[in-house]
């Protein structure tokens, strides 16, 4: 299996990251409970999957896999008896871990390995977990079952308790550079005017780039670009408003909130040209066009993170999107 995925050659943009956990697994050294944070899509998820074929490796070299032997086939397919997942439940608000999941975990991590010399805990989300949740899992990381190693994925670790955190060695994964992105998509088929604007929307997240290629993300800031655009020249109308509530009544909130992000980056772009980097650098000749106060700006920004609060409720999507546009314009339309 010679272009079998759980290899560090297929983990993108992190090599000194790969370098230094392979360093650890082939001396040894690999800690008992580990934290890896960074953007969500960023490879964590793939990091933790290839630490845990490596470790349970029958015949590893120098941290490498080998991704032939049955330990490292079985974890593949996530079927390995001595690799556990736990992953974030959707609930009607919110996606969370439960105490129950990490109980469930707690009793797989007490057993004694069978096909390995040690058990792999992978937490994905770590942050979801709740309070009842995270004292759960506290109490089996202070007094761990020696075999076993946890590896929590997280994409806020300051959300995650202080004592948990202090608990675990964290391994930081950086955004990936626009280019490597780029590349990369380019390499996978896609047309390279395509890869070069999902570089940029996907803001150093290369599972961000797959999902909005997947799911039209150029599109859907193309729309947020030409809604803000309206606002800015005060055009937009009470029918295109509830117009564009029709549509978002059949998003998912996930998209809805990816469309609230775009506007924020596309503000913050028009507030701060002369002093940062720019966020959508391809959008510049369109940006500096669009003349917004500053206050009003700041106005705007603080409701679009209000919105997002929202979106965490139970609340109606379409009216939700209705409120946004609303309560945008009539920022802008303030004296």
């Amino acid at each position: 299996m010679e272009n079998y995925k759980l290899s560090w050659k297929n983990l993108i943009g992190h090599a000194a990251t790969a370098d230094y956990l392979k360093k650890n697994i082939a001396e040894q050294k690999f800690p008992h409970a580990v934290i890896f944070s960074g953007e969500e899509g960023i490879g964590k998820r793939l990091a933790a999957e290839i630490c845990a074929a490596a470790l349970l490796c029958e015949n590893p070299v120098e941290g490498e896999p080998c991704g032939v032997c049955e330990n490292c086939r079985l974890v593949a397919a996530k079927t390995h008896p001595d690799f556990y997942i736990v992953e974030a439940e959707a609930t009607k608000t919110a996606r969370n871990i439960k105490i129950g999941q990490i109980r469930d975990l707690q009793s797989e991590a007490a057993l004694r390995p069978i096909n390995s010399a040690r058990r792999v805990m992978i937490i994905d989300g770590a942050e979801l977990m709740n309070n009842a949740a995270a004292n759960c899992l506290l109490k089996t990381i202070e007094e761990p079952p020696s075999q076993t190693i946890f590896i929590l994925l997280t994409a806020s670790r300051s959300s995650l308790m202080m004592t948990i955190r202090s608990r675990c060695l964290t391994v930081n994964f950086d955004k990936i550079s626009a280019k490597k992105i780029r590349d990369f998509l380019i390499s996978q088929g896609t047309e390279e005017t395509a890869a070069e604007n999902l570089s940029v929307i996907a803001d150093g997240s290369l599972g961000r780039a797959l999902n909005l290629k997947d799911s039209g993300g150029a599109e859907l800031r193309e729309t947020a670009l030409n809604l803000l655009e309206k606002i800015s020249r005060a055009e937009l109308t009470s029918e295109e408003i509830f117009k564009f509530g029709a549509e978002v009544a059949d998003w998912s909130r996930d998209k809805f909130s990816d469309f609230l992000n775009h506007i924020q980056k596309l503000l913050r772009d028009i507030c701060f040209a002369d002093f940062m980097e720019l966020r959508n650098p391809d959008l510049s000749s369109r940006l500096s066009k669009i003349k917004i106060p500053e206050r009003k700006i700041f106005l705007m920004i603080e409701t679009g993170a209000e919105f997002h609060k929202r979106l965490k409720s139970n609340a109606n999507l379409r009216l939700l999107a209705e409120a946004y546009l609303m309560k945008m314009k009539k920022i802008y339309q303030r004296g």
